[in-house]
């Protein structure tokens, strides 16, 4: 994710908000009481960029301007600064142990955090504008998704280090692990997933997404051997890793992100030019729009609370840009947690 606004991250998810191109969301298959927004929290103004949940802890993270905003998922209690950053993207909870590994987009350096404490434990050096992070489970590597710099910056969490760097080219956004060494990233300029293996440290392959610009959010379901990538043009594409398509499902302009439960096969798809999130279906392989819901313009990603299947969406409502800056700000005391569940 590589926009701004005059108060804090932003993407170009809000960027879409301002498009002029407009893809009518496909009308919902059932009925839009099946899931609905249960809860409003309040938090902190400014703006905000990926959002991370560790079930075990149950803790939510924001990456902001400032820093890491962490939220109990129980209590409903947040740190607005749980460590502070330059320009920070991800805050990325590491599976197995007590750490985040947080991207700072505007220093071009990843920290290595104590997520009870927000204690910096170590800063190491990434490429260009470190955007998503993502764990890679059989390598036990974290690969941090360099956006301008073309390449991903593979960190080993155990001994605090940089153990190579993949080149991939291209505008790079968001990251999906298959679990079999293999990682999944979105190239945005070329409307491409990237196929990495990581414990080999190299680029396989890529696949090409026909009908798709502009790729940001991804998913990948191993079960079904399913991608998921979420496009600019108001598209979700869904293919498999060996690139054949499966389907294209309308899903709303102003996108930025989508959230995956692979325990109730589910999708969902934040619209934040629209205000809308799209619920998809993956039962028996095939995607399926079951519910349009009306969330609010500006909401557009997320993160997927795997114990309850509840989704968080930060959102908050949008004022002018101020000058020289073209993108859309947040109103002072507006922004808030959306909590979209089943009823």
């Amino acid at each position: 994710m590589n926009w701004r606004t005059v108060s804090g991250i932003a993407t170009r998810g809000l960027a879409g908000l301002l498009a002029t191109l407009s893809i009518s969301v496909a009308v919902a298959q059932a009925p839009s009481s099946q899931y609905s927004v249960l809860e409003r929290i309040s938090g902190p103004g400014g703006g905000w960029d990926y959002a991370m949940i560790d079930a075990t802890s149950r803790q939510i993270y924001l990456g902001r301007d400032e820093g890491v905003l962490s939220m109990n998922l129980d209590t409903k209690k947040i740190t607005p600064v749980l460590v502070a950053g330059e320009g920070v993207h991800a805050a990325l909870p590491v599976p197995g142990t007590k750490f985040l590994v947080v991207t700072n987009g505007d220093s071009n350096k990843a920290a290595l955090v104590a997520a009870d404490t927000g204690k910096v434990m170590a800063t190491l050096p990434t490429g260009e504008m470190p955007d998503a992070a993502a764990f890679e489970p059989k390598s036990g590597l974290v690969a941090v998704v360099n956006h301008k710099g073309g390449s991903l910056t593979l960190i080993d969490v155990k001994t605090s280090s940089v153990v190579a760097t993949v080149a991939v080219d291209g505008e790079l956004e968001f990251a999906a692990a298959a679990g079999d060494g293999r990682l999944f990233v979105n190239v945005a300029d070329k409307a491409e997933i990237a196929v990495i293996d990581v414990p080999a440290h190299k680029l396989v392959k890529s696949l090409k997404m026909k009908g798709c610009s502009d790729p940001s959010g991804l998913a990948y379901d191993s079960a079904s051997d399913l991608l998921m990538s979420v496009c600019g043009n108001g598209v979700t594409k869904f293919l498999h890793s060996d690139g054949k398509g499966v389907a294209t499902l309308k899903t709303g302009m102003g996108s930025d992100g989508l959230m995956l439960d692979s325990e109730r096969k589910v999708v969902f798809v934040p619209a934040g030019r629209d205000g809308t999130l799209a619920i998809i279906s993956l039962e028996g392989g095939k995607p399926t729009l079951i519910q349009t819901l009306r969330t609010q313009k500006s909401a557009r990603l997320g993160a997927l609370d795997p114990k309850t299947g509840n989704v968080y969406l930060p959102s908050g409502k949008l004022g002018p840009p101020v000058p020289p800056n073209p993108w859309p700000t947040v109103l002072p005391g507006s922004f808030e947690f959306l909590v979209v569940a089943r009823k």
